[in-house]
């Protein structure tokens, strides 16, 4: 402001001194006056020089646009070492993908939380929410849909996690089946993360044998695309993620995938009879598995949730999908905005995820879908060589404390239809 301020008023001082020196020249300003309106502009450029130069700290909240690159957050990391953050040893690893015998860290981020973040304003928020994840939680394992919000996730990770790329492992979905649409939605993702290249690609929630068929189809399937993809560089390795165990047993047989996403949940496996299968034919092939919903207590009713509207057209979500919500109708919890009811007391919800983890063939886990269940969980794991294993009196104690809460499994084996109430 004060060199606009010094450059306005010279500038408003030439134009005096043009109009006087056309009809008066002997009224013409001194050469003293010239050279001080020279001072004055020098000054006050220097002042601002280093005004900024001391506030360049305090500059990583300042609003940019989602896909600008060169974010303050990114200016902010390259003054620091970030070759150490987030540590790679911070966490337990286990092995991943067999095929390039890669490991990755037990616990990941779940960037689905940044889906509420639907203003451009709120990238700011995106960008804290990432830089405590990786900097002071030394988390490592990123995973992100277009899903998320209707593309938003991926916006708001995509500036966020920029400076810190090269240091994380990055996955990502998708949820069209046919090899035109796959390759579009990949084009959009890798773009909205600003990134080359995906760590890992999966197929996202495949529920029946349509999905499966759809999928695998060598003329036109989604599988083309992703295969493609691999050989050219823009992914490392193919996954997928499933609610439905007949079908993720299929997509694990055809030896075509490097990894697997499915719900490892103590009720779901207690009470619903499911999770066994796919670990046992995980194992069987090599497929790595990340636990999801590990964190849950059970499914959320009409009563206890929140409905949820669905919109006339989506952007980033096949319509397929849309109609799937309208005819199961999801509710979602008023409090962590999740569609199911996750456990929110501390010692209890770590005694979930080191259930899940403590299953054979389990890799890691995705937390609860909000910021706010994050940091407990990451503080029972962070700074263990291995993976703390739960006592039989503890398993004990949780079959007793959810049959208590008579809770409906989030997924079970019933013979209720539904993706989101049985597989």
């Amino acid at each position: 402001l004060v060199t606009m301020t010094a450059a306005i008023d010279y500038g408003s001082f030439n134009d005096r001194e043009l109009s006087e020196e056309n009809t008066i020249r002997s009224s013409r300003p001194s050469s003293s006056s010239t050279a001080s309106a020279y001072i004055l502009v020098g000054s006050a450029v220097l002042f601002t020089s280093i005004l900024l130069f001391l506030l360049s700290p305090y500059y990583s909240d300042i609003d940019k646009p989602a896909l600008y690159i060169k974010t303050p957050l990114l200016e902010m990391a390259q003054q620091q070492d970030i070759t150490t953050i987030p540590n790679p040893s911070a966490y337990p690893r286990r092995l991943f993908i067999k095929r390039t015998n890669t490991t990755i860290p037990v616990l990941g981020f779940p960037s689905v939380a940044l889906a509420r973040l639907s203003s451009p304003s709120e990238q700011r928020i995106a960008n804290a929410a990432v830089r405590h994840a990786i900097q002071d939680l030394q988390i490592q394992y990123f995973d992100v849909a277009p899903e998320y919000g209707d593309g938003v996730a991926q916006e708001r990770l995509g500036p966020a996690l920029h400076p810190y790329r090269q240091h994380v492992f990055l996955a990502a979905k998708t949820m069209y089946r046919t090899e035109r649409e796959s390759k579009q939605d990949l084009e959009n993702t890798l773009n909205a993360l600003q990134t080359d290249h995906l760590d890992l690609y999966q197929f996202h929630s495949i529920s029946t044998q349509e999905d499966v068929d759809q999928i695998l189809n060598k003329e036109n399937g989604a599988m083309n695309t992703f295969q493609l993809a691999k050989a050219q560089g823009k992914i490392r390795a193919i996954g997928f993620s499933a609610h439905s165990e007949p079908m993720a047993v299929q997509m694990i047989q055809s030896g075509l995938v490097d990894t697997c996403m499915f719900p490892i949940n103590f009720v779901a496996y207690h009470y619903g009879g499911i999770g066994q299968k796919v670990l046992d034919a995980a194992i069987e092939h090599g497929v790595g598995v990340i636990a999801l919903k590990s964190g849950a207590r059970g499914r959320l009713t009409s009563q206890s949730g929140e409905a949820v509207t669905v919109p006339k057209k989506f952007h980033h979500i096949p319509e397929w999908k849309r109609q799937e919500m309208i005819h199961y109708p999801v509710v979602t919890s008023p409090k962590y905005y999740t569609w199911y009811e996750p456990e929110d007391d501390p010692e209890e919800l770590n005694k979930l995820v080191l259930w899940a983890l403590n299953q054979r063939g389990v890799t890691a886990v995705l937390p609860p879908g909000t910021m706010e269940l994050l940091d407990g969980i990451a503080d029972m794991l962070r700074g263990e060589s291995e993976v703390p294993m739960l006592s039989e009196e503890d398993v004990e104690g949780m079959k007793r404390r959810y049959e208590e809460m008579d809770i409906v499994p989030i997924f079970h084996n019933r013979t209720v239809s539904g993706t989101k109430v049985s597989t």
